[in-house]
């Protein structure tokens, strides 16, 4: 973790927003520019009013902001990069540590909210935005999105045959202009501001054709939304039933224009690729009819999906509690879907998000259990009625024929060394004492290529965890036994791993489904039956945006220690990765083997350069290579006590 420059001064930055004083007072200064710690009660209260979530936990890497409209910026301790939903920003400076507190760089904070302050008079006043304006659509129907600083709650500040008027009252913009359209009878969009710098005001105007009808304007997830439909043609985009939302690629897009350095990048990966788009000779799938059945033991929401498509799924911790999961590379069949719903869930919403991206929302009443299951025919997402301390908060996979899904993941905690008795949720679970376990083929190391079968993991262009990780266990196992040791790999191809017949439930009372508890059971069970020296499991990485990158190499027992940190100095000192440390997690196959045992997330195939590095087979060599330097590193400082051959 980065520590603040022992020349960072604090101060006070007082603004006016919303008509009010607003004062941050955990201000550091450094390298010229001014942070603020996201334990500030100003802050905390500006994010609050944006109906935004700050999550962070002590020791933790990243901080993520979920915004009202479910979109998440991430910033990463130590790092400039940071994301703003799938666009990607580069910081003044890195975040950084000041004791227990993350300050965040405020100019790009304040950026990424949609805030921008502005000059007047002796005071600098805190204005909301109005970011994005996109009409999408075809000749016939099109939907105009506005985003910005919030919740997005226009006025129709006037309207006549050809013209309507939405008026944003409190928000400023950079998006000045007019544009055409010529989308659902729209033929043109003009943004202007008025007002003053305390009481701005955007209108946007709309110049329609003759016979043009619209639906009435609408908050979704704190975006803006109004269809209109061409000819005279009725307009079901928002108000539901059977039409088919608009499909086509944005028609116009209001940008900022008047800002010399664009605050974020292009939206396209950088390189080349685009997430949400379909791939090349692919069809785009299509998500039928969302549906609840609820139960005593809580609801399953499914989630129809003809075709392939990935998907990627969020959720906040409590006292927020949403979860969302969107479904890339897909278009919704049925209308737009809000309804209300009984314990444990409040409400579900599912809509067309972008042109190639399902969003289904639900509100959650309370910390509630959840799971994510893909098939062949689609997703079901079950929820509880257990309340959780905590559990997994992001994920992803792909549905349909060629099934794919990683098991949950969450946020790993990065604890310091002397602080290991603190957990991801917050709650203390200690180390056990020392082992006395003594194995009884001390050459052996057993070597688990992570998933497999019809688990691939994380997927990327077509480029599965499993196939990955099965690479390089091969190589590590070819280098082990160049080197006189025994190799055994927990899998040699692509299957799912024996299941066996051992008891799993600590593992699912710990949250893991049964199939995945034996699964996990089945890897430890190998090297605990054959009394191996050492376990090493090699994965693959990913996160809900391309931000995060690096290599880290996880351990859960005092043994694992050493073998972690031998295993991520050779790693760190040659890949060329983002060093990310040896991070103590209760993972489930270093936890229950019985000897020494590390997990090695090598890269994100999230992120543009990790995903280039594991693409690279002289790369994956280089992984292998510094796994087995590692390992030997740890077997000449710690020799079994009597060896047993």
């Amino acid at each position: 973790m980065l520590l603040a420059a022992a020349s960072a001064r604090a101060s006070t930055a007082t603004y006016l927003f919303d008509g009010r004083p607003l004062a941050l007072t955990h201000v550091s200064h450094a390298a010229g520019a001014a942070a603020v710690g996201i334990n500030d009660p100003g802050l905390r209260s500006l994010v609050r009013s944006l109906g935004a979530v700050i999550t962070w936990h002590p020791g933790e890497r990243y901080v993520l902001i979920t915004t009202g409209a479910a979109q998440v910026i991430s910033f990463s301790v130590g790092d400039r990069g940071y994301d703003v939903g799938p666009l990607s920003a580069t910081a003044e400076f890195a975040p950084y540590l000041v004791g227990s507190e993350v300050y965040l760089p405020l100019a790009d904070l304040l950026r990424s909210l949609s805030l921008a302050p502005r000059s007047d008079g002796n005071a600098t006043v805190l204005q909301r935005e109005i970011t994005s304006i996109d009409v999408r659509g075809s000749a016939q129907q099109a939907i105009l999105v506005a985003r910005g600083a919030g919740s997005l709650s226009p006025r129709v500040a006037s309207e006549s045959g050809d013209t309507i008027v939405y008026a944003f009252d409190g928000f400023g913009s950079t998006l000045e202009g007019s544009r055409p359209v010529d989308a659902g009878g729209v033929r043109s969009m003009q943004v202007r501001v008025t007002g003053s710098v305390r009481n701005p005001r955007t209108l946007v105007t709309l110049t329609l054709q003759p016979g043009t009808r619209h639906d009435p304007p609408r908050s979704n997830d704190g975006d803006f939304e109004v269809a209109f439909g061409g000819g005279g043609s009725a307009p079901p985009l928002l108000a539901g039933g059977a039409s088919a939302p608009v499909a086509a690629a944005p028609v116009a897009t209001m940008t900022p224009v008047a800002e010399p350095t664009p605050p974020f990048a292009s939206a396209s990966p950088p390189d080349g690729t685009n997430a949400s788009a379909a791939p090349a000779g692919t069809t785009i799938a299509t998500v039928g009819g969302v549906s609840v059945q609820n139960g005593s033991d809580g609801a399953t929401v499914t989630i129809p999906v003809v075709g392939n498509a990935q998907f990627a799924w969020h959720r906040l911790r409590a006292p927020d509690n949403r979860f969302w999961i969107d479904v890339q590379n897909a278009h919704l069949a049925d209308g737009p879907l809000d309804q209300p719903e009984p314990d444990p869930l409040i409400s579900v919403r599912v809509r067309q998000i972008d042109p190639q991206t399902v969003r289904v929302a639900l509100s959650v009443a309370g910390s509630k259990n959840i799971s994510v299951s893909p098939s062949a025919t689609g997703i079901a997402i079950s929820v509880g009625t257990q309340e959780v301390a905590d559990g997994p908060h992001f994920g992803s996979g792909s549905v349909g024929t060629l099934v794919s899904s990683n098991e949950p993941q969450a946020l790993v905690t990065p604890v310091p060394p002397d602080e290991y008795g603190q957990n991801d949720a917050g709650a203390t679970w200690k180390f056990g004492p020392h082992s006395t376990y003594v194995p009884t083929r001390p050459k052996l190391i057993v070597i688990d290529p992570g998933h497999g079968g019809g688990d691939v993991g994380t997927t990327r262009n077509g480029v599965t965890e499993a196939s990955l990780t099965l690479d390089m266990a091969k190589r590590l196992q070819a280098i082990l036994v160049a080197r006189g040791w025994q190799v055994q790999l927990t899998r040699e191809t692509d299957v799912d791993v024996k299941r066996t017949t051992q008891s799993a439930q600590e593992a699912i009372s710990d949250g893991y489904r049964s199939t995945d508890a034996q699964d996990l059971q089945a890897r430890d069970d190998i090297a605990n039956n054959a009394g191996a020296r050492l376990f090493v499991s090699i994965h693959v990485n990913s996160f809900i945006n391309s931000g995060p990158s690096g290599t880290t190499t996880y351990f859960s027992k005092p043994d694992d220690v050493p073998l972690a940190q031998a295993v991520q100095h050779d790693l760190a000192a040659t890949l060329g990765t983002k060093d990310d440390g040896t991070i103590k997690s209760k993972l489930y196959v270093t936890l229950h083997a019985n000897m020494p045992a590390v997990l090695v997330e090598t890269a994100f195939l999230s992120n543009p350069d990790d995903y280039a590095k594991l693409n690279s087979a002289d790369w994956r060599q280089r992984v292998a290579e510094s796994i087995a330097d590692g390992i030997d590193q740890y077997a000449k400082q710690y020799p079994v006590p009597s060896a047993n051959q």
